[in-house]
């Protein structure tokens, strides 16, 4: 149903090495009225009139990298007389709230980007009769100048938490929401070029605030995967390898690496590895081969055992990440298909790979 003086949840988001970790509240700053409740779970505000509440992630992420977020969402339990909801929105800089009220904290930053989870209705901002969900722009809380929606939604204010996921896919320039195990808003657009005007550094938040009519607004974090700028490395999957990925190349990461002669990953491969368990699971449609290839130093036999070995410890990982075992094929070729000359230090560097290939399954 819905209501008056939007209230509204701020949720902007991030990117730009991998970074994924259960929530933990102390990587937030809480402001106004927002109140920590329990694990990851914080509530902005009390279902009381004109009370308002905040809460930031303390580091920028960066956009050009992917997001996942899981949480769940809680708008209430007054349906006909509660308001107001949530947005997440993007912003350039820190631990800025928008005005209250109808503004839902939202109103008034820009440049920004908003996805609004609306509970009341307000004609003259363009608002449909039922509960909602909107993807907002520059702090305008007026529909016209949506980029997506309003869609409506069922009622949302029944004293449930909601599942929420919220994600992004840089390479295919798509933002997606899921509410309750169903797509609701789906959007393609440049957002980095269009609304941020090329800076991908943003920060992310969640604010809430009720006026005349009221209720409580809580949220619990359950699971964020995304880059922060300041941990940010260079990730060579990305701008046209990663185009050529979805296109079905087959590309090589050159910082993917292992330990000499052995198949254990190094640390400095995760990122990248990363990164793409959050590329295929943007794309749950497409498989993943993954060919192992060596130099031709020593024999053939322990070669093919090596590449086998390195395109098994991928996979296992990309599995430890997510994504099923079904859509992995691992294979190890040993010193069969060198793309350079073995005859130089350089060129079995080059021969000594992993290569990936995004497919379509075979029915």
């Amino acid at each position: 149903m819905k209501h008056h003086y939007p209230l509204f949840l701020l949720f902007c988001l991030f990117m730009s090495s991998l970074f994924a970790q259960p929530a933990d509240i102390s990587d937030f700053r809480l402001d106004g009225e927002a109140i920590v409740t329990g694990d990851n779970c914080i509530q902005l505000t009390p279902d009381r009139e004109w009370a308002s509440g905040s809460i930031w992630y303390k580091e920028a992420i960066d956009l050009s990298a992917p997001f996942e977020m899981e949480l769940k969402v809680m708008l209430g339990c007054k349906d006909r007389d509660g308001a107001d909801g949530i947005v997440f929105v993007f912003h350039p800089y820190a631990h800025r709230t928008g005005y209250q009220g109808e503004g839902m904290g939202f109103a008034g930053l820009e440049p920004s980007l908003g996805i609004e989870i609306d509970t009341w209705l307000n004609d003259h901002l363009g608002d449909p009769y039922e509960d909602h969900i909107a993807l907002l722009r520059d702090g305008q809380v007026n529909h016209r100048f949506n980029l997506k929606g309003p869609v409506a939604i069922p009622n949302i204010e029944d004293c449930r938490q909601h599942p929420m996921k919220v994600a992004w896919s840089p390479a295919g320039n798509q933002l997606s929401i899921v509410l309750d195990g169903k797509t609701v808003l789906t959007y393609k657009g440049d957002i980095i070029n269009k609304i941020f005007k090329g800076n991908s550094k943003v920060y992310w938040g969640v604010t809430a605030a009720t006026g005349a009519f009221n209720n409580r607004h809580a949220i619990c974090f359950e699971k964020l995967e995304f880059t922060k700028v300041e941990e940010a490395a260079p990730i060579e999957l990305k701008g046209k390898k990663a185009e050529g990925l979805l296109k079905g190349e087959i590309i090589t990461l050159d910082n993917l690496q292992f330990e000499s002669g052995s198949a254990i990953l190094l640390p400095s491969s995760k990122a990248e590895l990363d990164y793409l368990a959050l590329l295929m699971k943007h794309h749950p449609g497409l498989n993943l081969d993954i060919f192992g290839h060596t130099d031709n130093v020593g024999s053939a036999s322990s070669n093919q055992r090596l590449s086998q070995g390195r395109s098994d410890a991928v996979a296992d990982y990309l599995m430890g990440k997510g994504i099923p075992r079904h859509r992995l094929s691992p294979k190890g070729f040993g010193e069969l298909y060198p793309i350079a000359s073995n005859d130089t230090p350089g060129g079995r560097l080059k021969n000594r790979r992993v290569a990936f290939r995004l497919s379509k399954p075979i029915p």
